[in-house]
């Protein structure tokens, strides 16, 4: 943990509450506080929650319960109960309007893109942002009691976690990564911290990990926010040809369902309280019609047990896409039947009523639904029949955009930013010369780009306390480099082309680069080159870009620093060779353009490691958008790309040199007792730890920290053991095996030029499962591995020796193998 995020961890965690304290504040304050209703059973807060439930459900209605089946629910007046907005977003910061109270005006805090904070690899950094989010969503719920636009209500549907597989999906800007390891560990963290479920700060401080503590039984306890696993399952095209993603049928086979697209999901919805279903089919089925998804995988598999919605407009693809159900009276009752819950729009408050009378839905599949649905707002205190005497409004705008809520959202940009390329140590720049400086591109005075989708308002609060779309307020990147440096007056400027029309004046740009010392060239995409319900077709820069590019690298050359902003990876070609430096920025958010200044002039040393692969220009004509797979072709991912990448997943450079060492353990069930470095061992259940040693070599004045990836690849004998290739299809594409897998990541202290630090690392066997078809199982190979740690430009390899005391199991021709119990994995 960096030396700030120890600093704010404390901070944080002294302004930091449950819904019962400082914003307990409800949105129902007339429910259970009457005289006529606070005396019923399912007001009396000394009962079990399930006692009160079973008490609410059996005195609604049928057809007022599915009257709040809607995002915008419909309230019942015989019991106080007033509408309830389902619909919320807090992806990386409430999506909210700026709020006011007395004379002061606050704005929700805007964090990084989830694609630029998963390039962090920082369990702590994911907690502190999911926790920031929770806590500004419950202030403005407090301080917006009668509103109903967006962000009305205490549920937010966020994080999204579908799998950055291809780098033309429009949303991938809403994804930490490509890789399912990640993204778990992503949403884990992000989820528990969003819902204030057991957040521990002595386990936070001390651990090197941030490993949050048990949920518990995630039926039961408070509730500050309630976060959704969007969108199950397979959810990654927009708007591709002649597809898209209301009619979209992703085909997934199911060894890829297993190993990539389903565990996050997993992982997710052991915390979470909420999911949703995605608009496409799997394997011919819509996702929120397929009793086998939604029932067999998702409730009894995976066991989830909370509210199930649909993507706003699904219900309709269900008819009119996929031609799954003749109307909307059949499309509701396949819904409610494979146990949705909430319907984003109005198909069920508008055709469940029909098919309950016409015997297509049972009472009792409405009852179940409406009791997952309102558990929720029960945890989330709107039943409370002890409320405050009085609201605390004072409290709740201090909890919004605070400077401590600042200073995080700088943080998780610095740690967003990932140096690609630094030739000649051409970065960090020296601020404090008198050297004529040139920044040019599209983005150079970009304000709300920086931003990404699913936003909040910035600037100032409207009268009719909607979102202001003015975000002037937001620090450009031009303006953060002037405010940089010592002698602005030595920086000109000029954006040479849009970001993908409009005129140019690409030869002005040409020779202003042409007469300075050093150029800074930002360029990149915004919401009209991706975004929900547009893909894009390429990978390069859109425009007139590519052509600024090369007329910039024609007469500067090497003095080039290009700096992206983007969601999706960008393909550089032949200038990734040309230039100086390269930055990758993301869409950094409310403080984007403050660390892209602190990173060029060395105030800050990058540490960002890439979360998604950066492919050349050729891969989009290698593979379509709607192929799922990811073993065909040329494979897609880090684990089974075969082609030469632009930029591998998990590079990172730093303006610090890093040593790495094993630390030859004594006891870690090693193999051999000579004095070389011996092989590590498995066996069984027992879980084997290893200590790798980092020390920073400088010559980074102020220097700075690393995280250590952690990956496993098969070893030589088990890569070319045909015997174990655990795919059932006899097609040499597909027979391939995964070329490595990331299963840990580990943060280093802020380290100065000489120290250094140890790192732990546990290995346990559900780190080398992998499903396997034939026996449906989470499987282990038995035999030697290649460990690999990583961090900027240094890796180390070790042996390690998987064994079992037992006779290895068999399933279906497949030698040395065993298979995971529950108990393990």
């Amino acid at each position: 943990m960096t030396t700030f995020l120890s600093t704010i961890v404390a901070v944080l965690f002294a302004f930091s509450c449950t819904r019962r304290t400082c914003l307990a504040e409800p949105l129902w304050p007339n429910v259970c506080t009457d005289d006529e209703s606070k005396n019923l059973p399912f007001c009396d807060m000394t009962l079990a929650l399930d006692e009160r439930i079973s008490d609410y459900v059996n005195r609604v209605p049928v057809e007022i319960k599915i009257s709040m089946m809607g995002h915008n629910a419909s309230g019942y007046e015989a019991l106080k109960i007033p509408p309830y907005m389902w619909w919320s977003e807090g992806l990386h910061g409430p999506l909210e309007p700026c709020v006011q109270h007395k004379d002061r005006c606050v704005c929700p805090t805007n964090f990084p893109s989830p694609s630029a904070m998963g390039n962090a690899f920082n369990r702590t950094l994911y907690r502190l942002v999911g926790q920031t989010i929770g806590i500004q969503g419950r202030a403005i719920s407090n301080l917006r009691v009668h509103n109903q636009a967006i962000g009305d209500g205490l549920t937010y549907w966020s994080p999204t976690i579908n799998m950055q597989r291809d780098p033309r999906w429009g949303r991938n800007q809403e994804v930490p990564g490509e890789d399912p390891f990640l993204t778990s560990q992503y949403s884990k963290a992000f989820v528990q911290a969003l819902q204030g479920t057991d957040f521990n700060y002595d386990e936070i401080k001390n651990s090197k990990t941030a490993s949050p503590v048990v949920d518990g039984d995630n039926d039961y306890g408070d509730l500050k926010m309630a976060a959704c696993c969007k969108h199950f399952l397979g959810n990654s095209l927009e708007h591709w040809g002649n597809y898209d993603r209301y009619s979209f049928n992703a085909v997934i086979d199911e060894y890829d369902l297993n190993n990539y697209y389903l565990p996050p999901f997993e992982e997710c919805t052991k915390h979470a309280v909420g999911v949703m279903c995605s608009y496409n089919a799997v394997n011919g089925e819509p996702t929120c019609a397929s009793n086998w998804l939604l029932k067999d995988v998702l409730r009894e598999r995976m066991n989830f047990t909370g509210y199930l919605v649909t993507d706003c407009g699904a219900m309709n693809g269900i008819v009119h896409g996929h031609h799954f159900a003749i109307d909307n009276v059949q499309a509701s009752a396949l819904a409610k039947n494979a146990s949705v819950d909430v319907n984003c729009g109005s198909v069920f408050q508008d055709s469940l009523f029909t098919a309950y009378n016409e015997g297509q839905v049972e009472e009792l599949t409405i009852n179940e639904s409406f009791q997952r649905m309102v558990r929720i707002q029960f945890r989330l205190g709107l039943f409370d029949s002890t409320k405050k005497s009085t609201e605390n409004p004072d409290s709740d705008i201090a909890s919004i955009d605070s400077p401590e809520h600042r200073q995080l959202a700088l943080e998780a940009a610095l740690q967003s930013i990932v140096l690609l390329e630094n030739k000649n140590n051409i970065l960090p720049l020296d601020n404090n010369n008198n050297k004529s400086l040139a920044v040019i591109g599209p983005h150079i005075d970009a304000h709300g780009a920086l931003m990404g989708n699913y936003h909040g308002a910035k600037c100032g609060c409207r009268s009719d306390g909607g979102i202001n779309k003015d975000f002037s307020c937001i620090e450009s990147p031009l303006q953060a480099i002037k405010r940089n440096m010592k002698y602005p007056d030595q920086v000109k400027s000029i954006k040479g082309c849009n970001v993908a029309e409009g005129v140019a004046d690409i030869n002005d740009a040409k020779e202003l680069a042409r007469n300075s010392d050093a150029v800074i060239l930002l360029l990149g995409l915004d919401q009209g080159q991706e975004s929900e319900g547009h893909d894009r077709n390429e990978t390069t820069l859109p425009g007139l870009q590519p052509k600024l590019m090369e007329s910039i690298l024609d007469v500067a050359g090497e003095k080039t620093i290009i700096v992206l902003i983007h969601g999706g990876t960008i393909s550089l070609g032949d200038a990734r060779d040309k230039a100086g430096a390269i930055l990758s920025a993301g869409y950094g958010g409310q403080a984007g353009s403050s660390a892209i200044a602190s990173v060029l002039f060395g105030e800050y040393n990058p540490t960002g490691k890439l979360a998604a692969t950066v492919y050349p220009p050729s891969f989009v004509h290698e593979l379509p958008l709607t192929e799922m797979g990811l073993r065909v072709g040329v494979g897609r991912t880090y684990m089974y790309y075969t082609g030469k990448a632009e930029f591998s997943f998990g590079h990172g450079l730093s303006y610090s040199k890093w040593g790495l060492d094993w630390v030859n353990d004594i006891n870690d069930n090693s193999s051999s007792e000579s004095e070389t470095l011996p092989t590590l061992k498995l066996q069984d259940s027992v879980p084997t730890r290893f200590h790798l040693s980092v020390k920073n070599l400088g010559p980074h004045i102020s220097g700075g920290s690393q995280t250590i990836l952690l990956f496993w690849r098969p070893f030589n004998d088990i890569e070319n053991d045909e015997q174990l290739h655990d795919f059932p299809v006899i097609d040499k594409e597909k027979r391939r095996k995964v070329q490595r897998k990331l299963i840990d990541f580990q943060e280093t202290k802020v380290l100065l030029t000489g120290e250094s630090e140890t790192i732990e690392f546990e290995l346990t066997w559900k780190d080398f499962a992998m499903w396997d078809s034939r026996s449906k199982a989470s499987t282990v190979l038995l035999g030697d591995y290649e460990l690999v740690v990583q961090t900027a430009d240094t890796y180390l390899t070790r042996r390690l020796e998987i064994v079992s005391s037992n006779s290895p199991d068999t399933f279906s021709g497949l030698r040395h193998s065993q298979r995971i119990s529950e108990e393990q994995s």
